[in-house]
């Protein structure tokens, strides 16, 4: 007899277990109970008073909630329970507070901060940035739940349209780093490395093109220096238009390098500390020299590798190629010595390999002739 009225209790305590689990894991949403709130009662209150200062709670809820067997008799300094009105609303993927409040907000006729912060108090929340997935909240007034449309997630930034055609990457970027309050170069890396932009050729913009730059809040006329605008065009009284050199500020001026090899540009000038742009080249390229100049070096440079250095006297820079190969070792044909004179376009070295080559990259920076620690981008020289 007595086994039996143990295990009789120990199936009791079981089953009370197992209904706690269940309430607590597959309760529906409106079975929960919300955050409580109280009012202390102040001299010269009454129950009609209190509960009038609660949108949707009546006399009656306030004395159910809290068991007054004499309703008109409250003392100041007792501590009611405001009951709460509304429903439950579970929390669906994509959304999150400020979305629930202004769709509860229009369904009874309040301001969605107003909203928003019973539903912070009501709900218990301690961390309103961060709803999960079919986590509970109770809607304060509410009557019954809402559907919520869910915005479609879009991409922050601007489409930013060429209309000239001296705009570059480097300009674009300037002027949007600016704006945003951040540094140029990683701007300009946002900007190539957004998936938006993968066709974008930064060596070829043209007028029309679209390219999108991410976190910019609003397009940007691009502002270009008058010394770099070359040409305009005007129409006469026929309505013919016509191409004419501009007079007075603007002057002619053109890029100074040319490019020492065509391919694809791999790297970019500020991206993890690059001085200068990686271009994807093969065996039997044909790399030239961006401009007039002298060959300062043409041998192996220190952990460099294959390395040439070319001062462009007129142009007041050095140019340096360096090249790397990560498959194979690299060799290079060099066309040049040191201290040969160059001329713009000239061949200086031709690619080669010791072995079967994947991956190389021709690394081409541009320094100051009067500051060699000083690299500038490249890209902002050429065409």
């Amino acid at each position: 007899m007595l086994h039996y009225k143990r295990v009789r209790r120990v199936s009791v305590v079981w089953a009370l277990l197992l209904v706690v689990f269940f309430a607590m894991n597959f309760s529906v949403s409106f079975s929960a109970s919300p955050r409580r709130r109280h009012y202390i009662v102040k001299p010269r209150d009454i129950l009609d008073s209190i509960a009038k200062q609660y949108q949707g709670v009546s006399v009656a809820d306030i004395i159910k909630e809290n068991n007054l067997k004499k309703p008109d008799h409250i003392v100041p300094g007792q501590r009611l329970i405001i009951p709460w009105k509304g429903v439950w609303h579970i929390v669906r993927e994509g959304e999150y507070l400020e979305l629930i409040a202004k769709a509860y907000a229009k369904t009874v006729g309040i301001n969605w901060r107003s909203m928003m912060t019973e539903i912070k108090q009501s709900s218990g929340l301690y961390n309103p940035d961060k709803l999960r997935q079919n986590q509970k909240l109770f809607i304060p007034r509410a009557k019954k739940t809402v559907q919520i449309k869910i915005p479609k997630k879009e991409p922050q930034g601007v489409w930013h349209t060429i209309k000239q055609y001296d705009v570059t990457i480097f300009r674009i970027a300037l002027n949007y780093g600016e704006d945003y309050g951040i540094n140029w170069t990683e701007m300009q890396n946002k900007i190539m490395q957004h998936s938006s932009n993968k066709a974008v050729d930064p060596r070829n913009l043209q007028i029309g093109q679209k390219i999108f730059v991410p976190e910019a809040k609003k397009v940007l006329e691009i502002e270009i220096p008058s010394q770099l605008l070359v040409k305009k065009e005007i129409s006469n009284s026929a309505g013919i238009t016509k191409v004419v050199k501009p007079v007075g500020e603007f002057r002619e001026e053109k890029p100074i390098f040319s490019w020492p090899v065509e391919g694809e540009i791999v790297g970019y000038f500020g991206q993890k500390g690059n001085e200068g742009v990686d271009i994807a080249v093969a065996v039997g390229d044909i790399v030239t020299t961006p401009a007039d100049g002298v060959i300062e070096w043409a041998d192996e440079y220190a952990s460099l590798g294959p390395c040439i250095i070319i001062k462009h006297e007129q142009e007041g820079f050095f140019s340096s190629f360096s090249f790397t190969n990560y498959f194979a070792n690299l060799s290079l044909t060099y066309k040049v010595n040191k201290g040969d004179k160059v001329d713009k376009g000239e061949p200086i070295a031709e690619i080669a390999a010791s072995e079967a080559a994947n991956s190389i990259r021709l690394h081409f920076e541009v320094h100051r002739k009067e500051n060699v620690q000083d690299s500038v981008n490249p890209l902002d020289y050429l065409p």
